[in-house]
């Protein structure tokens, strides 16, 4: 009997135990865009193709094969992604076709997402971008729309598919933290009326479009920042401000190869907050009230500046987020329960190669080097020339690599290395929060 009484005792025990277990939180850090070839040029860049980057710390780390379905027949496949898709992918585990937020690409039909599926527990949650708020990857979180440019009331995207306004539905989900660019938005017109900014007034949230402003918020506060017109300035610029071109030419056509360049600090960046400022205000913010939270952090423009064939872009995109990674999961480490999740959408264009030669030796001519290419000196005084030749106009394409998905804190971190497929990450993170 008294043995019984033990036994029931501790299996009590442990039910209350477990019941009263502080919840588990997510920090999902998306880099648009960021295949294996966007972090070697930042690695060659800044230290030489030798150690500094924390991403290359991490050791829990899997490959992650990136799909999506064809919009004009998803029955087929096409090998390649892009932020709507993947980021619907991340978000609810499903794949869809290219420009659809979070919904299916056969019927239009919505998927939950996991953010959805979180603010249901009674987690809070943020989502904070280098990107416009509305953008695709975060739009995958909080919005459904079969059109990821729809926006704002009155564009042109809304009346393809009488999507409702992409901002509308994120201000709509109460995301507790919001942060990125969009000053543009806040005079829109809301659904019901009104501004975006006095919807998002109205709805509790605090509109900050300053650095100054956001640093001095108090933690707890329901926020809503955007601190410019569409996208953030990329922190870096290319020598001069100029990216990647084709290469200059004589008169027998014969390149005449540029000096070597550093890349320089974008002066459209002061004034702007940093993503690992923005990140780690909505940590702090989120931390607060032990109800477990749920936030998702891109470096957009890892992708936008690879789009325009700008690798000083992408590089300085790339560091930031580097040094953001680093900054949560040392939060991470602090608060227990916590897993980082790093990972991609889709793979951009960027390629590093040597200095084009002839085996021969005898001069090249243009038409043996068809794109666009720079050549950069790194830190440690080397020439690094930087490609882009998916097309020779200043809209680089997406490419089908592999992404990488690396992780720290999770119990379930073996669901996530090796070769796996985009979908199998959503499910991951369920499991880690919700088992």
């Amino acid at each position: 009997m008294k043995r019984s009484l033990l036994i029931a005792t501790a299996i009590f025990t442990a039910s209350i135990t477990a019941t009263l277990a502080a919840p588990k939180n997510i920090i999902l850090l998306i880099g648009d865009g960021m295949g294996e070839a966007e972090i070697a040029v930042t690695r060659a860049y800044a230290f030489d193709g030798d150690a500094g980057l924390y991403v290359d710390e991490m050791k829990d780390r899997g490959s992650v094969i990136v799909k999506q379905l064809m919009v004009d027949d998803p029955t087929k496949i096409e090998f390649t992604g892009e932020s709507a898709s993947g980021g619907t992918t991340l978000s609810t585990g499903n794949r869809t076709s290219a420009g659809r937020v979070a919904v299916s690409a056969f019927d239009g039909n919505h998927y939950k997402t996991i953010l959805e599926e979180v603010q249901e527990r009674g987690y809070k949650t943020g989502l904070v971008t280098t990107s416009i708020i509305t953008d695709a990857t975060p739009a995958s979180f909080a919005a459904h729309a079969q059109n990821r440019y729809c926006f704002v009331k009155g564009a042109k995207a809304c009346s393809q598919f009488a999507d409702t306004p992409i901002v509308d539905q994120m201000l709509d989900h109460n995301v507790d933290v919001m942060l990125g660019g969009g000053k543009n938005l806040l005079p829109g017109t809301a659904v019901q009326g009104g501004s975006v900014e006095q919807k998002a007034k109205g709805l509790g949230y605090t509109v900050v479009t300053e650095r100054e402003d956001l640093i001095k918020l108090a933690v707890g506060t329901k926020t809503f920042g955007v601190f410019s017109n569409g996208h953030l300035p990329t922190e870096w610029v290319g020598p001069g401000g100029k990216g990647a071109d084709f290469l200059e030419v004589n008169g027998n056509r014969e390149v005449i190869f540029p000096k070597p360049a550093a890349c320089e600090i974008n002066p459209a960046h002061a004034g702007i907050p940093k993503l690992e400022e923005m990140s780690k205000y909505a940590i702090d913010n989120l931390r607060v009230g032990g109800h477990g939270f749920f936030l998702v952090i891109e470096g957009a423009s890892i992708d936008k500046a690879a789009h325009v064939s700008n690798p000083c872009g992408t590089i300085g995109e790339m560091l930031a987020f580097d040094r953001t990674v680093k900054m949560a999961v040392n939060y991470a480490k602090e608060l227990g329960d916590t897993a980082v999740i790093v990972t991609a959408d889709h793979g951009q264009s960027t390629q590093v190669i040597y200095k084009p030669e002839t085996y021969d030796g005898s001069p090249i001519r243009r038409d043996l080097i068809p794109g666009f290419y720079q050549s950069l000196l790194t830190r440690g005084g080397h020439e690094l020339g930087v490609y882009y030749g998916t097309n020779n106009i200043n809209d680089q394409s997406h490419t089908g690599v592999n992404v990488p998905v690396l992780t720290y804190g999770m119990d379930n971190a073996e669901d996530l290395t090796g070769v796996i497929q985009q979908t199998e990450i959503y499910p991951a993170m369920k499991k880690f929060l919700f088992n």
